[in-house]
């Protein structure tokens, strides 16, 4: 229907909501894991537990029975080679009658509760068991004999303790708690590495989306600049030929506005035409102690200069980039304050065959919004800017083997840091050779 327009969806929006989509859709996943491993570990213990409970019981079950029909005999007792130790106490604590290795007292718990309890002795390895009966299971006055270790006349209700091996049974728990915990960081690994593949991904796919828009924008500007190159030239012969025939001051000064607003379209086509040609240039021997201290003058502010002690740094660059480079950054920082002065400073400084080329100031900062758009072509923040300077200098500085990074200054203002390499003799043969494999090829 006319009149009516489509909401178009910006695809960095979309994009942020992919991106959050499939971040909590794998810490979803990873967690439901998490979960499910525990849930899986509880119940193998649990199993072992009741294992281990249901021979206990048997245990329980039949020397209750032994002493029940009055029998005394320890292999009657004791059949199961896991039991350690058996004891009957009365209800004050004191042994009846015990055979193997045995408290000499009931344990506290079991007198205190009045209830049935199982414990796990980490210092003896044994799993302790305890009941507490409300009738004797021994009648009679028991008399020294065998393996019997006390004698007292049973009251009308007793105590029967077991000690039982438990060591087989920890080392089940130890492997099932080590397990799950060798499984829960492999887990946790595991999503780690899906991360960071997924944002790896994720930057190469947006590094091959901006190459793109780099091909369709270099085709773009190409054609541009070819177009307007030559109307430009017409224009500044007509602007010269009204120069020398115009007398009037005022008209002369309209005149000049338009000449100087011409020749900033000529700059920007050149401009552009430099950020399509072959970056690397013609490198050569470049001292950029030298660079920065010829360009210093050029500005109406104070540029500060400080080189701890190296007298050359020499870089292998093509002079008139590493110019425009060096140019286009102090320029930047002379211009990062409205209404009052930046303080420029640039600190030269050599790491590891690296030179460190710092040019500070204490400006407005960089933008809260679009910083990692400050290197796309035209995107600026002036108002007379043509946000193509930072995009060409680092295409330039790449093609060298350097960089180019800003962030915020402690106490306000920016940062620009360009790095590039040492020069030495084995770097230029090798580039020398690409030269003449070029010219072979």
């Amino acid at each position: 229907m006319k009149g009516k327009k489509k909401v178009k969806i910006p695809k960095l929006a979309m994009s942020g909501r992919e991106h959050l989509f499939v971040l909590s859709g794998l810490t979803l996943a990873f967690l439901t894991l998490i979960l499910l491993v525990l849930w899986l570990s509880a119940s193998l213990l649990r199993v072992e537990r009741l294992s281990l409970l249901n021979d206990v019981e048997k245990n329980f079950n039949s020397i209750l029975f032994e002493l029940s029909e009055g029998h005394r005999n320890t292999s009657s007792i004791i059949q199961d080679d896991r039991i350690i130790g058996v004891a009957v106490y009365n209800s004050r604590g004191s042994v009846v009658a015990s055979w193997g290795r045995v408290y000499a007292m009931a344990p506290s718990q079991a007198l205190m509760n009045g209830e049935d309890t199982i414990s796990f002795n980490k210092r003896h390895g044994t799993m302790e068991y305890t009941r507490f009966l409300r009738q004797p299971i021994i009648n009679a006055r028991l008399t020294s004999s065998g393996d019997l270790l006390s004698t007292a006349l049973m009251d009308f209700s007793s105590i029967l303790y077991i000690a039982f091996d438990g060591s087989a049974y920890q080392r089940r728990i130890n492997f099932l708690v080590f397990i799950t915990v060798l499984v829960l960081i492999g887990l946790l690994l595991l999503f780690f590495y899906i991360i960071s593949i997924y944002r790896e991904n994720r930057r190469y796919k947006e590094k091959m989306v901006t190459q793109a828009n780099l091909v369709k924008l270099g085709q773009a500007a190409r054609t541009l600049t070819h177009e307007i190159k030559n109307p430009l030239q017409a224009i500044t012969l007509q602007i010269a030929l009204l120069k020398h025939q115009l007398k009037d001051a005022d008209t002369l000064d309209e005149v000049m506005l338009i000449e100087m607003e011409t020749q900033r379209l000529v700059n920007l086509s050149n401009r552009v035409s430099d950020f399509l040609k072959r970056p690397e240039g013609n490198p050569v021997q470049m001292d950029l102690v030298e660079v920065v201290d010829s360009l210093r003058p050029l500005f109406a502010v104070d540029i500060a200069f400080s080189h701890e002690g190296i007298e050359h740094a020499m870089v292998l660059f093509d002079s008139d980039r590493l110019r425009s480079v060096v140019e286009n950054l102090i320029k930047n920082a002379t211009e990062s304050a409205k209404d009052r002065d930046p303080k420029v400073e640039v600190l030269l400084t050599l790491k590891k065959n690296i030179y460190h080329l710092n040019i500070m100031d204490r400006g407005d900062g960089l933008p809260k919004d679009g910083r990692q758009k400050l290197f796309d072509p035209f995107f600026t923040t002036k108002i007379h800017g043509s946000g193509i300077g930072l995009s060409i200098s680092k295409q330039f500085l790449n093609a060298r083997g350097g960089d180019i990074r800003l962030y915020d200054r402690d106490g306000g203002g920016t940062v620009v840091e360009v790095t590039l390499v040492k020069y030495s003799l084995v770097e230029e043969l090798k580039m020398q050779g690409d030269r003449v494999g070029q010219k072979l090829g």
